[in-house]
C-alpha cells in the first residue's frame, strides 16, 4: 500500500520514520544520569535523565542500530561510608513504545551492555573475587550501575515488518507433528499485522 502524507511514520517525501518512547527510572547523586542516543553512530539526542521518559524519532535505513551512551557517571557519583553505598547514580530501563505501541522486552534484552568499570572497582574485584573475571559485555541488562554503552538489537528495513517477523520467530508453536501447517496458521502473514498496527494507532489517537 502506498504511503500517504497523513501517515505519522512518513513525510511528504515518503521517508520512513519510527518514533520511540523509552521509559526509565533514574537516581540522583551529585547530578542526574546523562545519555547520548545514537542511530547508526549518528547523534540523535542528548538527554538529562531527570524525569521518567524521553522520546525521539529516527529515519529508518536498510540497517538500523540504536546505541545509548551513559557518559557522565564517575566514582564521585557513588557516595560511600564505612564500605557501604549511601547514595548512587543509577539508570534502569523500563517499557519501550514504538509509534505509541508497547513493544516486547526482547528488543531490549536481546541487546548487550558494555560497562566502563571504574579503576577502584576493577582493583577491588581482582583482589576479592579472583575466580570471577569481569565481563566486558553483559547481556539483557536493564539496570546499569556503571557508565558505558548499550547496544540494542539491530533491525533491517521497515521496523514493523522486521518486528513482526522477529516476534513470530520467537513464538513456540506446539503440536506441529499433527498439523505441519500449524506454524503458518498460528503466525499468520504480514498483512494482518499491518492492519492491526493501523487499527491500534487509530484507537489510541
Amino acid at each position: 500500500m502506498d504511503m500517504v502524507e497523513h501517515d505519522d511514520n512518513c513525510t511528504k517525501h515518503n521517508v520512513k520514520m519510527i518514533n520511540f518512547e523509552f521509559n526509565y527510572k533514574a537516581t540522583h547523586c551529585v547530578e542526574w544520569p546523562k545519555l547520548k542516543i545514537f542511530h547508526n553512530s549518528n547523534p540523535v539526542l542528548d538527554v538529562v535523565c531527570d524525569s521518567n521518559n524521553f522520546q525521539f524519532s529516527i529515519e529508518e535505513q536498510e540497517r538500523n542500530k540504536l546505541e545509548f551512551f551513559w557518559y557522565n557517571k564517575t566514582q564521585k557519583h557513588t557516595l560511600h561510608e564505612n564500605g557501604k553505598i549511601l547514595k548512587d547514580q543509577t539508570f534502569e530501563l523500563g517499557v519501550i513504545r514504538a509509534d505509541n505501541i508497547l513493544i516486547e522486552d526482547w528488543f531490549m534484552t536481546d541487546g548487550f551492555y558494555k560497562p566502563h568499570y571504574f579503576k577502584g572497582f576493577v582493583d577491588s574485584h581482582k583482589k576479592e573475587r579472583t575466580n570471577f573475571p569481569l565481563l566486558e559485555e553483559l547481556p539483557s541488562q536493564k539496570i546499569w550501575h556503571f557508565p558505558g554503552k548499550y547496544y540494542f538489537k539491530e533491525w533491517h528495513g521497515t521496523w514493523w515488518d522486521w518486528y513482526y517477523k522477529t516476534k513470530t520467530q520467537k513464538e513456540v508453536v506446539k503440536f506441529t507433528e499433527k498439523d505441519p501447517e500449524r506454524i503458518e496458521k498460528y503466525r499468520g502473514t504480514l498483512d494482518p499485522c499491518t492492519d492491526l498496527v493501523h487499527k491500534l494507532r487509530e484507537f489510541i489517537k
